[in-house]
C-alpha cells in the first residue's frame, strides 16, 4: 500500500499559511522592459572595452531571454553575426534534459542595436586576443579595459560568473536610477522578465515566447511567473469614485 500522503499535505499548507501570515513572498525580480533597458545602455561608456561589453551583454540577454548561466556559458562560435542579425546557439540550458540545444535567429533592431553591438564586442575580443572559436564570449575585465587573471578561477574558468553579470545589471540599474521598478529590484534575471513582458503586451503567444525563452514546451511560467505587467492606478476599482467622494444627497 502506498502511504497515506494527506498528513504531508496538510503540514505543507500549515507551513505556507504560516510563511504568509510571517511575511514571508517570493522574491521576484523587476521586468527591465524596453524604456528601462534603453535608460541602462545609456550608463555605458562605449568608447572604453568595459562599456562595450556591457551593452552587447544586456542587449543579447533581453534580445534571446538569457538566463545567467545561458548567458556566461556562450563561446565565440556560439554567435554569428548577420547582416540582419545574430544567430545564436544556446548549447545547454534548465529546461533542456536531453542537450540538444537551441538555435535562435535573433533580427537586429534600430532602438537597442544589436549587430552593431556584436560587432564592437568581437573587435575588443580580437584585440585581446581572446576570439578564439571555443572562448567565452563575455570576459571579465580589469579597470583599464584588459582581460582579468582568471588563474585562480577554477570552477568557472575563463568564463564570467553569473553574480558578476548580476552586480553590472544592478550598478547600471543604480546609475540610470532605477534600482527598483515597480517595487521589485533590477537583477540580471530582469532582462528575462523584461522581453517576456514586452512580448506579452505585444500580444505574442505563449508558445513562441516559451521557444524564445527556452522555457519547457506546454510550459505556463512565461504567463505566470515572468509577467511583471506595471499595475496603473486604473486599475484599482476605488479609483472610479471621485475624489472627495460623491456629493451627499440634500436633507430636508
Amino acid at each position: 500500500m502506498w502511504p497515506d500522503p494527506t498528513r504531508v499535505r496538510g503540514k505543507i499548507r500549515l507551513w505556507r499559511q504560516e510563511w504568509a501570515a510571517a511575511g514571508g513572498e517570493v522574491d521576484r525580480e523587476a521586468a527591465l522592459t524596453l524604456p528601462y533597458l534603453l535608460k541602462c545602455l545609456k550608463q555605458c561608456d562605449e568608447s572604453t572595452n568595459i562599456g562595450m561589453r556591457d551593452v552587447f551583454m544586456l542587449t543579447l540577454a533581453y534580445s534571446n531571454l538569457h538566463r545567467r548561466a545561458e548567458l556566461t556559458d556562450l563561446l565565440v562560435k556560439h554567435v554569428k553575426i548577420l547582416p540582419t542579425g545574430l544567430l545564436v546557439t544556446t548549447a545547454t540550458s534548465k529546461t533542456d534534459r536531453q542537450a540538444k540545444g537551441s538555435i535562435e535567429f535573433i533580427a537586429d533592431r534600430d532602438d537597442i542595436r544589436l549587430v552593431d553591438r556584436a560587432k564592437a564586442w568581437v573587435s575588443v575580443l580580437k584585440e585581446l586576443h581572446a576570439d578564439a572559436p571555443t572562448q567565452p564570449v563575455f570576459r571579465a575585465l580589469t579597470v583599464t579595459g584588459r582581460l582579468a587573471n582568471r588563474k585562480l578561477a577554477t570552477r568557472r574558468g575563463e568564463r564570467m560568473k553569473g553574480g558578476a553579470v548580476n552586480d553590472r545589471v544592478q550598478l547600471l540599474a543604480s546609475r540610470a536610477g532605477i534600482p527598483y521598478v515597480g517595487g521589485k529590484k533590477v537583477r540580471a534575471h530582469s532582462l528575462r522578465a523584461g522581453p517576456n513582458t514586452d512580448m506579452i503586451a505585444a500580444g505574442v503567444p505563449l508558445r513562441e515566447r516559451n521557444r524564445r525563452g527556452r522555457w519547457a514546451e506546454g510550459s505556463t511560467t512565461a504567463d505566470t511567473v515572468c509577467d511583471r505587467t506595471h499595475i496603473s492606478p486604473e486599475a484599482d476599482p476605488l479609483s472610479q469614485v471621485p475624489l472627495g467622494g460623491f456629493k451627499a444627497p440634500a436633507t430636508g
